[in-house]
């Protein structure tokens, strides 16, 4: 299926896991929807734009207890 608001593929109780490759800025706002959503997560490098957004990403994985991880696609 294909969404125009990811928010609704993260309300699928069916899927466990996100890949996110979208533009950098929105990489933190999705991240944290999705740990939120109960999803571990995969995402393309930059994770984040700013130290901060790193520290609450770091955050939110600690208490979800999901897993996260980074890594680049070449």
């Amino acid at each position: 299926e294909q969404y125009k608001d990811y928010r609704k593929a993260l309300e699928r109780k069916d899927i466990d896991v996100v890949t996110i490759g979208s533009p950098d800025h929105w990489h933190t706002s999705m991240v944290l929807a999705a740990l939120k959503a109960g999803k571990d997560v995969y995402c393309e490098k930059p994770l984040t734009l700013t130290i901060d957004e790193g520290k609450r990403i770091a955050k939110a994985v600690k208490e979800s207890g999901r897993v996260m991880q980074v890594g680049t696609q070449q």
